[in-house]
């Protein structure tokens, strides 16, 4: 085990391998530390994978618009294989919410992405796996689709190897160190790594890490502002929709649902789950076959054939997420040395390479990136936050 690095990174998912990779391939010396196995509720490897740029906060859509050309050319940017996958990808939604669809596109293309507003008849030209009834208009971007939340996270982590950086595990995971007022170091295995810079990354486990080192994130409640919610999906063999070859990736915001090809001859589907806090424990609870019968009636009035199809499998996971919405990147003026990059509030997948890139710059350079300006944590400690953002119906 090293005793010393520039930077410790905690926290095993996309965001903390991104962060790895980018700090190592420019030259830092990092040390990314994991529970052995993993966290295992992990938001990373139970993603639904999903690469696209709509969001209701434009904040969001300019960090996913930031990566997706590291998507499209990962094995020239990165090295490896993340595993993208074009499919294009259309937002559904209602009459009510037809002219914020509109505002929305017209926002992205401010932000250089390629999309459009389409009719529905449009639409179904291209999809006739689409019952498009009640839809009145689409948000369509060709350039989007999904990637694999696994090959993605290991590709880092390996890249971030090759450029020199140490991956260690530990199996009761990693603790934050102290000498004096300034976070010094990280604990693992009983052993102490040394840096100048720690970066909390570690999702769900975030809050339970601060509190542990009495890390006041604004409220005097770390767990206040960053808490764990269940989230579902489920899989479905395709045989039984039409034109499934050339579906396309779906958020139907009228329905609540969302679905996507998921490789050879499946299709992921969104199962909706209470919201309520996940265990906190390491405790992993199986979808009920109620729940995933549910969902698929849900999807299924949207994509013909999958009341039909045979559900492979289905997962769920903790997510982080914060009281306002928006991630916590950036570090805390009362706890030097201590630098925070979780609670993504489910969209943390899409935005890692952008998230990974800022922050390595920042914490090299000293200079402010403006594309983390939202989302810094001190924001509750100047009583700035900004309420949680919803255009639309679900989204």
């Amino acid at each position: 085990m090293p005793r010393t690095a520039d930077v410790a990174v905690i926290g095993d998912g996309v965001i903390g391998a991104s962060i790895a990779y980018h700090l190592a391939a420019a030259g830092a010396e990092v040390a990314l530390l994991a529970r052995s196995g993993g966290f295992r509720p992990s938001a990373t490897r139970q993603s639904a994978g999903q690469i696209r740029m709509h969001h209701s906060d434009p904040h969001d859509a300019r960090l996913a618009a930031l990566g997706l050309e590291t998507f499209e050319r990962w094995t020239e940017i990165i090295g490896g294989d993340c595993g993208f996958r074009r499919t294009g990808f259309a937002f559904l939604v209602d009459e009510e919410h037809s002219s914020v669809l509109a505002r929305t596109v017209s926002e992205l293309k401010g932000l250089g992405v390629e999309t459009t507003v389409l009719a529905p008849d449009e639409l179904a030209d291209e999809q006739p796996a689409l019952n498009l009834d009640g839809v009145a208009a689409v948000a369509y971007e060709p350039r989007s689709g999904y990637a694999d939340p696994v090959r993605t996270t290991m590709a880092l982590t390996e890249r971030a190897r090759a450029h020199g950086a140490e991956v260690l595990t530990g199996a009761g995971g990693a603790q934050l160190h102290c000498t004096g007022d300034r976070f010094t170091g990280v604990v693992l295995n009983g052993d102490v790594v040394n840096a100048e810079h720690i970066v909390v990354a570690a999702g769900v486990g975030s809050a339970a890490l601060c509190a542990a080192a009495n890390v006041d994130l604004g409220t005097g409640a770390p767990r206040a502002l960053v808490h764990s919610k269940e989230v579902g999906w489920a899989a479905a063999k395709t045989s039984t929709i039409p034109g499934a070859a050339s579906l396309c990736m779906v958020i139907d915001d009228i329905a609540g649902t969302y679905f996507r090809p998921d490789g050879s001859g499946q299709v992921l589907f969104r199962v909706p789950l209470d919201g309520s806090e996940a265990p906190a424990d390491d405790t992993r609870i199986p979808l009920r076959s109620a729940e995933v019968a549910a969902a698929r009636a849900r999807a299924a009035a949207r994509l013909r054939g999958l009341a039909t199809a045979e559900v492979t499998t289905a997962a769920r996971a903790a997510e982080a997420y914060t009281s306002d919405g928006r991630a916590l990147i950036g570090p805390l003026a009362r706890h030097p040395g201590l630098y925070l990059a979780t609670g993504f509030n489910g969209g943390g997948f899409k935005a890692a390479p952008a998230v990974g890139r800022a922050v390595a710059a920042e914490l090299l350079s000293g200079v402010v990136r403006p594309e983390l300006d939202p989302y810094r944590p001190d924001r509750f400690t100047t009583g700035q936050p900004e309420p949680i953002i919803q255009r639309y119906r679900n989204m």
